[in-house]
């Protein structure tokens, strides 16, 4: 703090605080990067800056409590015990229902449902029930019902594989719900949106670090998802859905080639609400591409539609023996035909092509080689991935 020289009753004025820069990290940089990487990516920063936890950490004002890094570092030092071994009990399975469905099938695992939800206090609390949970309602007619078991107070469509399950308590100031897998506090107040400035009294970029945060906070949610899956079947109730922007940085080499995948939004929606429409966009990214594709062909192979038709059914003519060739065979021989007329092509440039055109403009086709049913799906040619596996 220093005084403005000059008349009497200057004020006294504040350097400007310098602003520290926090390094951005993709989202998903490698295969399925887990929340250790985003929580080292922040510390190493923290370190590189000179800074601590409790500089980008706020506990003074709920709900606008922020301790997102500390409580994941908690939780991946020492997840709750009490509610990972009240679901791992299993005195407290249905075992004829469990017998029942061995029967049918060998792999058979106890189903459960694990759902995730934000607070009012903005804390994100992770929690599992019997699977069917969600389809099920309190039987308010029931007789001999026991008060601290929630399985016989609920009218099931479908039995559970538990006999026996407490929880979804009041927390309390030295305790949490004994169903309670996770609980984070803070992750409501994450906001990754981009900043076109950061303000006189900004000491670092908040919006990066909250978006790291965010990236952490998924991955130990979906890693918690995999680790159930080996002993359980794992109906997901909610997932989390990001936002992406590409970034790149000038000082990185070869940045506009490997952009930074930010997180910029997110949310959390009905898991199968959100596989639908992740399917359909999909899809419907696949069907502009694959349309751009039939638009293009000239200038991708050098021929036009005509000369490939032409091709096609000289391939596909009947032999001598009366029968025609398989499609696959017809394939081969219209990629050798066009190889000998000057186009590099094969047999699977043949197989794409002929399968945007039976999709898309079947009618250039003679109607021997149409196909027999018109396709159902005007998406994709092929598989759809599922891309919400909740990682």
């Amino acid at each position: 703090m220093t005084k403005a020289s000059g008349r009497k009753g200057s004020q006294r004025t504040t350097p400007p605080a310098r602003l520290r820069m926090f390094r951005t990290i993709s989202w998903y940089r490698t295969l399925c990067t887990p929340a250790s990487e985003y929580i080292s990516h922040i510390l190493r920063e923290l370190g590189r800056l000179g800074m601590d936890i409790r500089d980008i950490e706020s506990l003074d004002r709920a709900p606008h409590t922020k301790a997102v890094l500390s409580d994941l570092i908690s939780w991946i030092g020492e997840p709750p015990s009490d509610a990972f071994s009240k679901l791992f009990d299993w005195k407290t399975l249905d075992l004829s229902q469990m017998e029942s469905r061995l029967e049918k099938n060998s792999s058979a695992k106890p189903r459960i449902e694990l759902s995730a939800h934000v607070t009012k206090m903005n804390n994100l609390s992770v929690r599992w029930h019997p699977g069917g949970w969600k389809d099920s309602h309190f039987d308010w007619n029931g007789t001999g019902q026991n008060h601290f078991n929630l399985v016989s107070q609920r009218k099931w469509q479908e039995p559970p594989d538990f006999c026996w399950f407490v929880g979804d308590e009041q927390p309390t100031f030295d305790g949490r719900a004994s169903n309670e897998l996770m609980y984070v506090r803070g992750v409501g107040n994450l906001r990754p949106e981009p900043h076109e400035n950061y303000g006189p009294y900004a000491t670092y970029n908040a919006d990066v670090v909250d978006s790291i945060l965010i990236c952490a906070v998924r991955s130990a949610y979906e890693g918690l998802i995999e680790r159930l899956k080996y002993s359980f079947e794992v109906d997901v109730v909610d997932a989390f859905d990001f936002v992406i922007r590409d970034e790149t940085d000038e000082d990185v080499p070869h940045s506009s080639q490997f952009p930074i995948h930010r997180v910029v939004a997110w949310s959390l929606e009905d898991a199968g609400e959100l596989r639908i429409r992740r399917e359909q966009e999909a899809a419907a990214e696949q069907e502009k591409k694959d349309r751009s594709d039939l638009a293009n062909i000239t200038l991708s192979y050098g021929f036009t539609l005509e000369v490939f038709v032409d091709v096609l059914i000289r391939a596909s003519s009947t032999r001598s023996t009366g029968s025609g060739p398989s499609d696959e065979v017809a394939n081969r021989k219209a990629a050798k035909d066009l190889r000998n007329a000057g186009f590099n092509v094969n047999a699977g440039h043949v197989r794409h092509v002929r399968q945007l055109i039976e999709r898309y403009n079947p009618e250039i086709l003679p109607e021997a080689l149409r196909p027999v049913t018109a396709p159902e799906d005007k998406g994709s040619l092929g598989k759809i991935v599922d891309i919400a596996s909740f990682r």
